[in-house]
């Protein structure tokens, strides 16, 4: 079994966003008889890759979202991925299911939710805790994301202004300092805005749920106070406002003694690089043992547009994952001829047969035959699919890390060599192993990071739109923009996924389960 718990190193850590359909199907197909492949010596059981024994492969940590839970403890058991893992061995990160709420998915009474004591907004916030301090070990508290107050989403909510999104997630953070249990569930204090006034806004109205000492004060227990942050909204894909975003938060002492800093869908391999980055230097100066995470869904909706990762790539110019028309042919069904892609550990236990299962004639779960231009399909297909495709993600993401390690013994790269130069990028390569930004940004957050640094945030501006405008993604004019949108995929013909993209695909059939194979 290959364990990418032990070749994590001290890198930023990737959350697969796991998909409720891989979670539900998972075990519902094993106990099911005769769908299990040649090469599966483990069973179906063995795609769990947060088992630390008996999985094909083991990686300790996951991401999953109460937008798509079973909220419903007395129910508990449908999930065993989740209700059985081994909490000594891994670490789940919850998502409230802020999105969820702002999209409809997750019910909320708009018309009564900026009530203080509203009786719906407060059953809600009371199941969603109640999910999270049960099967998580860190979560994000119940925001309302501010997309909620802009077209499309305000049509629904009737929600009219950004100080609305403020106000309301202010009544959650009320009812969560109210009701939670110390040491049941870790919780992050959740930073958004879409623009940069909007995210000063935003910070000034929450940072004091991570301040002790207010918390203490207003509730009377100061071991209340949110014990890490979950950057959302432009904080996530804007360098310049991360940056920014970190320094205000040393600035105001909530760093000391935090354990966690999350962003939010942002699965650039570039990004994984620049997290950790960020990491070391919190950890050499401010928490020493805060861990900075970084999520993304792709390698579960991937499957839902019929491609997945093929290989990865590694170059000067760009590193990303190359994503392919995965196999699907009528004609392949009983073939025992081998999968390619084999360079993860379900694919090489695999033979085309396995994933191109049915054809024409065959009947579907709903009793209905396969016409001659069907999916060859099952479920198990697609379950199979996504295993490898969580493991390409993982390595893709340790191999940037560890390329971007060697780069930084070998050369001396700095960000004072930067030359904005639009028309091409040649012109700031010196490295032959990884693109030039990676150790650019490096060396600027070893800087602006070093509490020794007179002037962090002149340093911050004086890069702005340059090298940092440079690295962000998905936010356009940062200035006027009215919603991230975030590319996980560096080649936009290969494969690209808007963080709206993102949610929407959450909210997918293939992601809840609720669909026909």
């Amino acid at each position: 079994m290959k364990d990418l718990g032990k070749t994590q190193s001290d890198y930023a850590i990737f959350l697969p966003a796991i998909s409720s359909f891989y979670v539900k199907q998972l075990y519902t197909l094993a106990e099911q008889d005769g769908r299990v492949p040649e090469g599966f010596e483990l069973g179906n059981e063995g795609l769990d890759f947060l088992k630390s024994e008996d999985s094909y492969y083991h990686y300790p940590y996951g991401l999953y979202s109460a937008g798509h839970a079973q909220l419903d403890l007395t129910k508990k058991g449908k999930e065993p991925m989740i209700d059985d893992r081994d909490r000594s061995k891994t670490v789940l990160v919850g998502d409230s299911g802020g999105f969820q709420v702002a999209t409809g998915v997750i019910k909320m009474e708009w018309d009564t939710a900026k009530n203080p004591g509203d009786p719906a907004r407060e059953k809600l916030c009371e199941t969603i805790l109640a999910w999270e301090e049960d099967q998580c070990d860190w979560a994000m508290t119940l925001d309302v994301p501010s997309v909620a107050c802009i077209p499309p989403m305000n049509k629904r909510t009737g929600l009219t202004d950004f100080q609305d999104a403020v106000d309301i997630t202010l009544l959650n953070l009320d009812y969560y300092m109210k009701h939670r249990t110390p040491g049941k569930c870790k919780f992050m204090n959740i930073l958004s805005g879409n623009d940069e006034a909007s995210s000063d806004h935003w910070y000034q109205s929450v940072k004091m749920y991570s301040d002790p000492a207010w918390v203490g004060e207003k509730y009377g227990n100061p071991d209340l106070a949110l014990e890490g942050f979950a950057f959302a909204g432009n904080n996530k894909s804007t360098m310049y406002l991360a940056l920014k975003r970190i320094l205000d938060l040393r600035k105001d002492g909530l760093l000391a003694g935090k354990g966690w800093i999350h962003f939010l869908g942002t699965g650039k391999l570039n990004w994984a690089c620049y997290l950790t980055s960020i990491q070391r230097m919190l950890r050499k100066h401010d928490s020493p043992n805060l861990c900075v995470s970084f999520d993304a869904a792709s390698p579960f909706v991937n499957t839902a547009y019929g491609s997945t990762y093929s290989y990865n790539y590694f170059s000067p110019k760009r590193f990303g994952y190359f994503m392919e028309g995965a196999i699907d042919s009528q004609e392949l069904k009983g073939s025992k001829l081998p999968m390619p892609f084999a360079h993860s550990p379900i694919m090489d236990r695999l033979t085309a047969g396995d994933i191109c299962y049915m054809s024409e004639g065959d009947l579907d779960k709903n009793g209905k035959a396969k016409g001659p231009d069907s999916t060859s399909w099952d479920t198990s297909s697609y379950l199979y699919y996504m295993a490898h495709s969580v493991y390409n993600h993982l390595t893709a993401v340790q191999e940037a890390n560890r390329l971007a390690d060697i780069e930084r013994f070998r050369g001396n790269i700095h960000y004072t060599d930067y030359v904005n130069d639009k028309k091409t990028k040649n012109t700031n390569e010196f490295s032959p192993y990884v693109p030039y930004h990676i150790e650019m940004i490096d060396s600027f957050v070893r800087d602006v990071l070093d509490p020794e640094c007179a002037n962090p945030y002149e340093l911050i501006e004086q890069y702005r739109y340059t090298l940092l405008d440079d690295v962000s993604f998905g936010q356009g004019n940062m200035d006027n923009h009215a919603g991230a949108r975030s590319m996980f995929f560096d080649e936009p013909d290969i494969f690209e996924e808007s963080e709206q993209t993102r949610e929407e695909l959450m909210n997918h059939d293939i992601m809840t389960g609720d669909f026909d194979a």
